[in-house]
């Protein structure tokens, strides 16, 4: 398990940079300690993302969708501090996994469906389900799927800068 530092160094950044990257997601924060391998991975993503110009709030609103998607399906009642972002421990599957979290929702997302019915939580101690109260995951999946959309175009809008400035990177470090 990484510390902050040797995440920082990791993805190229400095500590308080790290940090500021953790806080608007409200991932768990592990003073003084190891980070899971899942942060690292997630942070990753993170400066990924803004190297490709995809400003912080919509990165803000597809993760808030995902939450919403993740927690209408119980995933946090799994027992883990880390639970949003556990996914990046699994392999494979990214026809099934959400974007950011990784989360594996069993499903291909091209199908734009799920099994709502899927449970693994202990009963609520809520009068009334989600459901019942007027939250659908088929229609948060629905609305995160149509953001994806024009969030795909851009990243592979930005491909080709990102590797012209990866080869003129290597130039560096050839030393011309």
């Amino acid at each position: 398990m990484p510390s902050l530092s040797q995440i920082a160094r990791q993805i190229g950044r400095d500590r308080v940079h790290v940090l500021s990257l953790i806080k608007p997601f409200d991932l768990p924060a592990f003073p003084g300690s190891s980070y899971p391998a899942s942060d690292l991975s997630f942070l990753r993503v993170l400066v990924f993302l803004r190297l490709a110009q995809i400003p912080e709030e919509r990165i803000l609103e597809i993760w808030h969708l995902e939450r919403k998607i993740m927690t209408l399906l119980h995933a946090d009642t799994l027992g883990s501090p880390t639970w949003m972002i556990d996914g990046h421990a699994g392999k494979g599957g990214d026809s099934r996994r959400l974007f950011l979290s990784r989360h594996d929702l069993g499903t291909d997302l091209s199908a734009h469906s799920l099994q709502p019915g899927l449970d693994f939580s202990s009963p609520d101690a809520e009068l009334f389900g989600a459901s019942e109260m007027g939250e659908d995951v088929t229609r948060v999946l629905r609305s995160y799927l149509e953001s994806m959309i024009p969030l795909r175009r851009d990243i592979a809008g930005q491909t080709a800068t990102l590797h012209a400035a990866a080869r003129w990177a290597g130039t560096f470090e050839a030393g011309v």
